[in-house]
């Protein structure tokens, strides 16, 4: 994962921070969460962004943008507010691909 940027919530654009949780003795799983009151929400390299409800596979979505390159769902790195427009990096490191989406129509660019 990228440690130049930190990716922001896709429900209210927050700065999520890193978080582990332990999966059994000997692993982790690495994830972003939202650092919002009562949100959880979070980003996972694998999935892109997730609700997780205990006991319960993880819900994610198919229209999320995915890196053309390494085909990993990408995360939002800014929002621009003047323009309505979602900016999408992907978590790869040293990977420039980006995406864009019009806040409004829900449309994405490249």
């Amino acid at each position: 994962m990228r440690s130049d940027i930190l990716p922001l919530c896709d429900k209210h654009f927050r700065t999520m921070e890193p978080f582990s949780a332990p999966y059994n003795a000997d692993y982790c799983i690495d994830f972003f969460r939202c650092t919002a009151q009562f949100c959880r929400r979070c980003f996972s390299e694998r999935l892109g962004y997730v609700t997780p409800k205990w006991g319960e596979a993880p819900q994610f979505s198919s229209q999320q943008p995915r890196c053309d390159y390494h085909s990993r769902p990408m995360f939002i790195s800014s929002l621009d507010r003047q323009r309505n427009m979602i900016h999408y990096s992907c978590p790869e490191p040293n990977c420039r691909e980006t995406a864009r989406e019009d806040i409004l129509s829900g449309s994405q660019a490249r």
